[in-house]
């Protein structure tokens, strides 16, 4: 991925962020209240606590033997495929 991709994806990251403000707010949603909220925070930690049980106790083993398996299997010898082309 050269530079010029990079730069293009966080410019269209940035985009979506401002489009997501500005519809907020045309549907009258404060940002400042809205996170200010201790309900919002207490759910929101909630529903975090539980994603970050099951990564760690159900997901991030599978996940990371699968990873591990495609990078030997897949990428490394695909790697070096496309490096010893002119």
């Amino acid at each position: 991925m050269n530079m010029q991709n990079k730069k293009q994806g966080f410019i269209q990251i940035i985009i979506i962020v401002v489009l997501l403000v500005i519809i907020l707010s045309l549907l009258g949603v404060s940002l400042s209240s809205l996170f200010s909220n201790p309900l919002l925070k207490d759910n929101l930690g909630f529903v975090w606590n539980g994603v970050a049980n099951v990564w760690n106790n159900y997901l991030s083993v599978p996940f990371y033997t699968i990873w591990h398996v495609f990078q030997v299997l897949i990428w490394q010898p695909l790697m070096s495929v496309i490096q010893k082309k002119p």
